[in-house]
């Protein structure tokens, strides 16, 4: 007679699946990292200048190896989000940062080693170097999942080190004056960052960059070297990232301030397979209005040439005729943006509206104008 017992499935040797393996999602939720202490989930706005948190690889004599928060820049996003020095990072945006050898990388990590980092062995300074990916790569929202292990004594040591410092109590950090919270931005994708000087890249295949600018010390505008238009179809056009107003501090390593805007033009015409470009771009342009009144004699132009701007809406002086009328009245420049016609705005015209406008003024023609102005640099 077989006695049956509920109990029996305890005895045998392998015992039945009653689970299936974790999902992804599962694995990346709070739950899965209990092994942990205080874990936390935190949502931070990833700003123009990044999180605002510095890293490191680490250990913990309770945790193990992994990624910690070394320090926090004072007025973050992350800051403000409630992250604390000292913390071990567990996953960015579902992506654990856990495991530091090759039996402990998921698949997906696999195709992430082929593509990013094929040369560098799979050690711990992969993970380094996986946090650090995810955290510049990562936009707008970014989730975090953390450890914080402060409250019990010791701290994450540099890997390779012996010796075991004490974390920093995150109540009365050190901060640096000037923190690096992520690596720095690819200059050939990067963002122009209004207020900011930022360095890019822009592959041009040797064709000219395509832009109509004005500046030099020898002109009307001796501050700086500013954009006036980017030509439809050039490179900078198809970069897409260069834009009216921005201000040129230097080009392949050659400062433009108290240049001559011929030795700008020569630094900005070259034909190079890239072209490397420090700008600056004001958070607000500002103009120097120009007002003049022009007389226009019978069967004689004005003696200036406008275009349309790229975008369809209103014009600037393309050229200045020698000896003519505006040429003269010595107040009109290249570059300079047409505001207004005897009182009719001309702000938004097109740029044939803008011609009838100044083919059929006569006499004294009074002209408003804007030129922008360069932020010494």
């Amino acid at each position: 007679m077989i006695n049956k017992r509920k109990t029996a499935i305890d005895d045998i040797a392998v015992r039945p699946i009653t689970q299936f393996p974790v999902s992804l999602a599962e694995e990346s939720s709070e739950e899965y990292y209990n092994s942990y202490p205080n874990v936390r989930t935190i949502t931070v706005r990833k700003g123009p200048q990044g999180l605002g948190i510095m890293i490191i690889e680490g250990k913990h004599a309770d945790v193990g190896q992994g990624i910690f928060i070394s320090d926090i820049q004072e007025g973050s996003t992350a800051e403000k989000a409630g992250l604390e020095i000292g913390e071990m990072i567990l996953a960015v945006n579902k992506d654990p940062l856990l495991g530091s050898n090759y039996e402990n990388i998921r698949d997906n990590d696999h195709m992430f080693v082929k593509n990013v980092m094929p040369f560098v062995p799979i050690t711990n300074s992969y993970i380094m170097m996986k946090a650090a990916t995810l955290l510049k790569r990562t936009e707008g929202i970014v989730t975090l999942i953390v450890s914080n292990p402060t409250k019990k004594s010791s701290a994450p040591e540099p890997a390779g080190s012996s010796a075991k410092p004490a974390l920093k109590a995150s109540t009365t950090p050190s901060r640096p004056t000037t923190p690096v919270p992520e690596p720095p931005a690819d200059p050939l994708t990067c963002s122009i960052i209004p207020g900011k000087d930022t360095q890019i890249e822009i592959t041009t295949d040797n064709k000219i960059l395509g832009l109509f600018f004005v500046g030099g010390k020898d002109t009307s505008t001796p501050e700086g070297i500013v954009v006036v238009e980017v030509f439809s179809g050039g490179t900078a056009d198809k970069d897409g990232r260069l834009q009216p107003g921005d201000q040129i501090l230097e080009v392949n390593g050659t400062a433009l301030k108290d240049v001559t805007y011929t030795t700008a033009s020569q630094a900005l015409r070259q034909t190079l397979p890239k072209m490397k470009l420090t700008v600056y771009r004001p958070e607000r342009i500002d103009f120097v209005v120009i007002e003049t009144e022009i007389i226009k004699k019978p069967g004689k132009g004005l003696g200036l040439s406008v275009i349309a701007r790229k975008d369809g809406k209103g014009v600037y002086i393309s050229e200045i005729l020698s000896g003519g009328s505006a040429d003269v009245d010595g107040k009109i420049t290249k570059g300079d943006l047409l505001i207004s016609v005897n009182g009719v705005s001309v702000e938004s015209a097109s740029g044939e509206e803008a011609g009838i406008v100044l083919k059929t003024a006569m006499g004294r023609v009074a002209l408003k104008l804007h030129r922008y102005k360069a932020i010494t640099r």
